[in-house]
């Protein structure tokens, strides 16, 4: 059984026995049906792993059916579905009710990243629907005035006296506007880091340095400094359980939760979200029966409310401005209970590169929204008194919890026009809180029922309603114990794919494959989500940094032959009679592409407004640059830059369209290379998982093709054992496709398994010092024909130092929002992507042929410290990764390997030559690939 082979590597390559629940590490949730027979768990699993290398240990004695397993030293490299299917077979060897992996769910981005660690690469691609950029207002105190914060002090002189609040987060660190007093080291845990320390490192490798600081400031920081809490004379218990608060696992979070309990919290507020955990909703379900305040973020970023705010027993909290309108990245809906202030909150901010001073400093995010709200309730539980706030909700048969909810939502301040369905009550209101007898606090009042026709619904309905059956267990329907986290993960997943904008929050560069028994089980409300999914990008590219920029004008301008392509001589043509030419050659290549793709009445119109506007945005753009265009502006010169200066040719047969290439500036390069062209294309493949399109490859040798790392990272799992080593375990039906449409069988070769690939894990973004390469080894021949012949790779790392011509052979898939970000800076909405394809015609998934030039040679990149990086301006999309990068010379030789890019701005990709020379690759793999 594959799952279980790749369970035992894993189990192979674990360190001791270490019960510490530290980050990034495989590990699952175990819930046994039988608490008292936990101790036949381990031999059970020794017996089917074949192995004693593995650590398990009780979650808590809290909650006795959940235990620990964990592989100690195991970075944890798997694809999340993969994970989950491993999961789910031991459900059935172990005879358990769940068992849940921790996968570091990417759902509840965290704009204030910027502030944390500078512009981290999900701030920068999140800023455009997320991040407000509205100045802080001048009064640093104005959130804790907009809960009527100062209001309740005056009533209550306790400030939250001898209340705790405890906070599962990063940590804390240093800072004068958090006082030692104010923190309860005594009560504090490190639950990652195995001690009671809970200091936050800032360490800069960790996603969101100095975040427990800012929210704990937001909650306790006592008043005289540079800002001020909502309970300022409150304690906060500090429990170190994350280093990234969106991308959080299940079961640190729950250990954190029970310590809360255990130490006698009153009130635990959580700045992070996720998935649906069996081990988180057991965890909260003790803290509510202890009478404590459970409340957590909505969420930000994503459209619906994450896990543990989407939990009907907790709190959820969404975010508003300084003007009470919901904040922009606010999630919301129907389990949300109450809002409160989340752009430009003031917080003691902490930076791993601050030389140790502290500042204060506006934060944005429903991470800054619970933290005052959990200030608030301790402001209540002063007031009133821990013992009486007991005793009413005694007397009245209900928890503590459900009893501050129902003051909570009476007493909220609710703004004209606003929207409880999604934002809860209203806006926190301490004063009225406070005002508020114990004896007169009415009955909570079930959540507002949505009308079917409610007009600000978020289209992520789906993913909450998926959420939702997994908490309360579902209709009996589905094991909704065993499959809730899986299906709340591929929900969400699926609705990001759709809004791709959201796309940096994916964990997997591939759509990810349900367990093989939720495909089978799987309820209505997911596979709708799955449908949703299907017309979204199925494949993403890491994100490269957004720094490339193009010579635009220069790309545009029409040149005479000989005329050297500057930005001064580009303008001057535009100016004069090239304004005209440059008009003659976009009528042409319009009606070719209309020739030649066929048209519909929308495409149609589409081209003659590009026509219509061709003169009006051009002069624009020279007289005031990109910046100054518009929307249409831009679509249009992006149009007209790959109608004549970067193209992208369909492959037919190995041939371009000769009338397309003659209406291009690149026909002499064309015509010239076109003896070369179809032996070249035959090369190039496109490698399918189960059918769907992953990337790109070349054949580089004898059943050997090349293609990216974080390609080979989604047709194939990998375990990386004691000594370094990596282990791939490829998944089902991985197949490379030379059909110039990628369809068929004809040309259909199995791939058979991953001979060698850089020795870091890509995952979401680049890094220059890592290499994104793979070798995959192919079958030679099919029931129909074989291979064809290798093409040739230049092996001299000199011509990748120079600038030239180039051109890149993949197939393009469809392009999701965050590879459409607006080099600008303006906010990108779908419609670029849509209308672009509209007006090409384009055809995703299939071969296309794209010249440009190398614009930064290697040697020349910032950062790049092997020389081993290249940067171009061919027109690619995600599906080309993988793709070859071909010199304009004889027989067309393979110079570099696309890995990155993005739409409107260039491209990133390895010079082979410096790979072959830096030895990362083994010399014994590469040798045999065909150099020239």
């Amino acid at each position: 059984m594959a799952n279980l082979d790749i369970l035992r590597a894993v189990s192979e390559a674990s360190q001791g026995d270490d019960p510490v629940l530290r980050p990034g590490i495989v590990r699952f949730q175990l819930e046994l049906k039988n608490a008292s027979k936990a101790t036949e768990l381990r031999s059970k699993i020794a017996t089917h792993l074949q192995s004693d290398r593995f650590s398990l240990a009780p979650l808590d004695s809290l909650l006795p059916a959940f235990y620990v397993l964990q592989f100690p030293g195991v970075a944890r490299t798997i694809a999340p579905d993969r994970l989950f299917s491993i999961a789910d077979d031991l459900v059935e060897a172990l005879d358990l009710v769940s068992c849940t992996p921790d996968i570091g769910s990417t759902l509840y981005a965290e704009p204030d990243a910027r502030a944390l660690r500078g512009n981290a690469p999900e701030s920068v691609a999140l800023d455009a629907f997320c991040w407000s950029q509205a100045p802080a207002p001048g009064d640093v105190h104005w959130s804790v005035k907009a809960v009527r914060a100062p209001e309740a002090w005056a009533i209550s002189a306790k400030k939250g006296k001898d209340v705790i609040v405890a906070q599962p987060d990063t940590g804390v660190a240093n800072h004068p506007d958090l006082d030692t007093e104010a923190l309860r080291f005594d009560l504090a845990s490190d639950i990652i880091g195995g001690d009671r320390d809970p200091t936050d490192p800032l360490d800069p490798t960790f996603a969101n340095p100095g975040h427990g600081t800012a929210t704990g400031s937001v909650v306790v920081s006592r008043a005289g400094g540079g800002m001020v809490g909502s309970a300022p004379a409150a304690s906060l218990v500090p429990i170190r359980c994350t280093t990234d608060v969106k991308i959080f696992d299940g079961t640190p979070v729950a250990a954190a939760i029970l310590h809360a309990v255990k130490v006698k919290a009153d009130i635990i507020t959580m700045s992070l979200g996720g998935i649906y955990s069996r081990s988180i909703s057991a965890a909260i379900g003790k803290a509510v029966d202890a009478g404590v305040i459970v409340m957590a973020a909505a969420g930000n970023c994503v459209g619906f409310v994450v896990y543990p705010a989407s939990d009907d027993r907790v709190i959820g909290v969404a975010g508003v401005d300084v003007n009470d309108k919901p904040w922009r990245g606010t999630s919301a809906g129907p389990s949300v209970t109450i809002s409160a202030p989340a752009e430009n909150v003031y917080v003691a901010r902490r930076t791993p590169v601050d030389g140790g001073v502290g500042i204060v400093s506006g934060g944005q995010g429903t991470s800054f929204a619970v933290a005052t709200t959990a200030g608030v309730a301790a402001l209540w539980i002063a007031h009133f008194g821990r013992g009486k706030i007991r005793a009413e909700a005694k007397r009245r048969g209900v928890s503590v919890q459900e009893l501050f909810r129902s003051t909570l939502t009476a007493t909220a301040r609710r703004p004209t026009r606003w929207n409880s369905w999604l934002y809860g009550a209203g806006i926190v209101n301490a004063e009225a809180l406070l005002r508020l007898s114990l004896s007169k606090i009415p009955k909570t009042s079930e959540a507002p029922i949505a009308p079917e026709s409610v007009p600000d619904a978020p289209a992520s309905m789906a993913v909450s309603q998926v959420f939702a059956e997994a908490q309360r267990n579902g209709n009996g329907k589905l094991d909704w114990a065993r499959f809730g986290a899986e299906a709340s993960f591929l929900a969400a997943d699926a609705w990001r794919r759709g809004d791709a904008r959201r796309s940096v929050l994916l964990e997997s560069p591939a759509r990810p494959i349900p367990s093989p028994r939720l495909s089978v089980v799987a309820p209505a409300v997911l596979r709708r989500s799955f449908r949703d999914a299907d017309a979204a990008p199925h494949l993403l590219s890491p994100m490269p940094p957004g720094t490339l920029r193009r010579q635009t004008v220069a790309m545009i301008a029409p040149m005479q032959p000989g005329q050297e392509s500057t930005l001064e001589s580009a303008r001057a043509s535009l100016s004069g009679t090239g304004m005209r030419d440059l008009q003659d050659l976009v009528e042409r290549a319009l009606a070719q592409i209309e020739a030649d793709s066929g048209t519909t009445l929308e495409a149609s119109a589409a081209r003659r407004d590009v026509l219509n506007k061709t003169e009006s945005v051009v002069r624009a753009l020279v007289e005031g640059g990109e910046a100054a265009l518009s929307l249409e502006g831009r679509i249009v010169v992006e149009s007209i830059i790959r109608l004549k200066g970067r193209p992208a040719f369909k492959i037919n047969n190995g041939v371009i369209s000769t009338a397309q290439a003659e209406v291009t500036d690149w026909a002499a390069n064309l015509f010239a290379a076109e003896s070369y062209l179809p032996d070249l294309c035959a090369t190039v493949g496109r490698i399918d998982l189960d059918g769907e399109h992953i990337g790109t490859a070349f054949l580089a040798a004898p059943g050997l093709v090349v293609t990216n790392r974080h390609v080979a990272e989604a047709i194939a799992d990998v375990v990386r054992s004691a000594g370094g080593a990596d282990r791939w375990f490829m998944r089902d039906n991985v197949s490379i496709n030379f059909d110039d449409r990628g369809r068929g069988n004809e040309k259909r070769f199995k791939v058979r398994e991953i001979v060698t690939a850089g020795a870091a894990h890509v995952g979401e973004s680049v890094d220059f010092a890592h290499l994104d390469m793979a070798i995959l080894d192919v079958e030679t021949e099919n029931a129909t024909c074989k291979l064809p012949k290798p093409i040739g790779l230049t092996m001299e790392p000199t011509e990748a130092q120079r600038k030239q011509d180039i051109a890149v052979i993949g197939y393009p898939a469809r392009p999701d929002l965050a590879a459409l970000n607006d080099p600008s800076g303006k906010e990108t909405p779908e419609t670029i992507g849509r209308r672009l394809a509209m007006i090409f015609g384009l055809d995703y998934g299939r071969k296309y042929f794209s010249p440009g030039i190398i614009d930064q040679p290697a040697g020349t990149i910032q950062g790049d410290g092997r020389d081993w990086i290249i940067t171009h301006d061919a027109t690619t999309l995600a599906g080309s990764s993988g793709s070859g990068v071909a010199r304009f010379s004889d027989g067309l030789p393979i110079l570099g390997l696309h890995f990155a890019g993005r739409v409107m701005t260039g491209n990133y990709a390895h010079s082979l030559a410096a790979v072959k020379q830096s030895a990362v690759l083994a010399a014994s793999v590469t040798k045999r690939l065909n150099w020239m």
